[in-house]
């Protein structure tokens, strides 16, 4: 920026210079026919030119023969002092659909007037549609999309959006959280600066164009997985085939070697699926009244649960009783008294694979009131129906209390989402941050990383999911369910293109700080183990394996709360010592004892630990009690 201070006059100057005739003042003259032009002369030719074309000068004959082809560039005329807007339609220019402008041997006789987005534009357009054979029966809609220009009806189309156009928008909301009613008025701005007055009018086209967008996206979704190419047509779409899988994650006949099967059990966590389940309250939906009954466009093609079967099921389960709590949890105490008032959908329940943080396809589901089992174990088992794998592990805030009964309540689910738990070896745990709300008893049995094969898994990265899709929250939460259900699958559709499109790098930069970290957990696990008599070490080590075998064993990595002397009989053992000390004449020559110095030692750090929770309230201190803490 330091350099280009000095030269902000230059810059201004030749801004403008563009809004006169620039190098063209001295000698203005068509650039295509070379005709004089003289501004100031009233019978001279009248004088253009064109934003998209470039800066240079052109007549009226010139300008219409070349844009005969681009109906969609727009003009500025000169009147002898500035320059103003001008429209080929006021120009007499039609434009001939079918032929991208050229002549037609048998065009229309009827001409129409067609309002065309096309970024950063809205224009107007006068044009025919092609009545010969090049058309091959073809009806105003379709000569339409051929000429990438998309209606906004099937029924007497007036308005329509450029491909560009519809790609940049979509673009523009995934990635900027860009809605349709700012970027019409975008366009609007940009089209006549005096139509914010009220002075002027643009067509207002936000309704179509919401429309369109919306149509736009989902067909894209559609092309991209090959649906277009299908004997059996779009209605045939399987569940989830819409959906952008992730690449990382196991896919048999894609990504596993051909004996993943009989791999050593030792390292059959390399072949495991990670799930992270959770609950966003953020992504509600108003209840409207005199709603039009709108759909989504693919119900369940791509991260949604199939929607008809889910609320079938849901509505089967009105009241739960069979929860239970160790922990004062949001999730477990809000479960039936979120405030629901007013609210047809009171959040959303997501699985994305933990390792790599991608929505599962039919991953993605309502919730009517709070979050309960029924919602939950449908849209877990949705999102891995048809999955081969033979380990499967499963991240949960509340998967403690969840899996309780999960085998019971599996069996209530449609056949063909119903999978065997135990053939499946799924394990559950509790996400890394999340384990720290539950007592200390459950979190130590329950802990993600202590669930074999598990590594650096945090269980987290639904939450950092949740972060991309919250700043739609505001307008998905008035929009009907079908738009607002294509709109969300829009949003994670770009989330997991992007994410797969970062794996190579995420996945290098993590083997690198895997490998230097591996020497370091070897070289201190060396260190222990050296220090650890070796049939101790051979007892922990059958201990761990019958608890990696079978959960109900007891957990090696849980501290027996019973068996240990108190410190009270460890402080009276060691006065017997030191009273034996004395008699055997092998008595300290200190001023105090070896006991007093331990106990004075363990409430100096008594003290020390409750002046730190002190301090670090949540409260304003006085200098006065500041000091003291001191």
């Amino acid at each position: 920026m330091a350099t280009w201070r000095p030269f902000k006059g230059m810059f201004l100057d030749e801004l403008l210079r563009l809004e006169g005739l620039a190098n063209d003042l001295r000698s203005p003259h068509c650039a295509h026919c070379h005709i004089a032009l003289n501004p100031t002369t009233p019978s001279s030719p009248r004088l253009f030119r064109c934003d998209d074309c470039g800066q240079h000068l052109q007549c009226l004959a010139c300008c219409l023969a070349q844009h005969s082809r681009s109906p969609l560039h727009r003009l500025e005329e000169w009147n002898g002092s500035f320059w103003t807007a001008a429209s080929l339609v006021e120009l007499g220019l039609v434009y001939q659909v079918g032929h991208g402008g050229f002549p037609c041997a048998l065009p229309d006789t009827t001409i129409h007037n067609m309002v065309v987005l096309d970024a950063p534009y809205i224009h107007t357009v006068r044009l025919r549609y092609c009545n010969c054979g090049r058309a091959q029966e073809a009806d105003p809609v379709a000569q339409l999309l051929r000429n990438a220009w998309y209606p906004a009806t099937v029924l007497d189309p007036s308005t329509c959006a450029t491909f560009r156009t519809l790609r940049a928008f979509r673009l523009y909301n995934v990635l900027g959280n860009l809605n349709v009613t700012d970027f019409i008025a975008a366009l609007e701005r940009m089209t006549n600066t005096m139509a914010v007055s009220g002075l002027t009018s643009v067509p207002d086209r936000g309704r179509q164009f919401q429309r369109m967008a919306r149509q736009w996206a989902f067909l894209t979704r559609l092309k991209r997985v090959g649906r277009g190419h299908d004997p059996a047509g779009v209605e045939a779409t399987a569940l989830g085939q819409c959906a952008v899988e992730c690449w990382a994650c196991p896919h048999d006949g894609k990504n596993l070697p051909l004996d993943w099967r009989s791999v050593d059990p030792r390292l059959r966590f390399l072949h495991m699926l990670i799930l992270a389940v959770d609950a966003n309250f953020r992504l509600k939906n108003r209840i409207c009244a005199n709603e039009i009954n709108d759909g989504s466009l693919g119900p369940g093609w791509a991260y949604w649960v199939e929607p008809e079967g889910y609320q079938e099921h849901v509505r089967k389960y009105v009241k739960e009783d069979d929860m239970t709590s160790c922990i004062a949890f949001a999730a477990l105490l809000q479960k039936d008294t979120r405030m629901t008032t007013g609210l047809r959908v009171s959040g959303v329940g997501g699985c994305v694979c933990a390792r790599h943080e991608c929505m599962r396809p039919n991953g993605l589901g309502d919730l009517q009131k709070g979050e309960r089992y029924c919602n939950i174990d449908w849209i877990v088992f949705s999102a891995i129906m048809g999955v081969v794998i033979l380990a499967l592990t499963i991240s949960y805030d509340i998967a403690c209390q969840w899996k309780v009964r999960l085998p019971e309540r599996v069996s209530r689910l449609p056949e063909s989402m119903r999978r065997n738990l135990e053939e499946m070896r799924v394990q559950y745990g509790l996400p890394i941050w999340h384990s720290n709300s539950h007592i200390v008893e459950c979190a130590n049995e329950n802990k993600l990383q202590h669930q074999p094969g598990v590594g650096k898994a945090d269980g987290e990265g639904v939450e950092r999911l949740w972060a991309n899709l919250n700043p739609a929250a505001l307008a998905t939460k008035e929009m009907g369910l079908g738009n607002r259900a294509d709109t969300l699958d829009d949003r994670l559709d770009n989330h997991n293109f992007l994410k797969n499109m970062r794996q190579g790098a995420t996945l290098q930069r993590r083997l690198l700080v895997a490998r230097v970290e591996r020497e370091n957990q070897v070289a201190a696990f060396r260190i222990v183990s050296d220090s650890v008599d070796a049939a101790l070490q051979k007892k922990w080590k059958a201990q761990v394996k019958a608890w990696e075998e079978d959960k109900s064993q007891p957990n090696p990595y849980v501290l027996p709360t019973t068996g240990f002397p108190t410190e009270a009989e460890i402080r009276l053992e060691l006065q017997q010592e030191e009273r034996q000390n004395n008699v055997d004449g092998r008595a300290s020559i200190a001023g105090s004892s070896a006991t007093s110095f331990i106990s004075a030692g363990i409430q100096i750090e008594d003290t020390q630990y409750r002046l730190r929770e002190l301090r670090d309230e949540q409260t304003l201190l006085t200098a006065d009690r500041e000091a003291k803490l001191e």
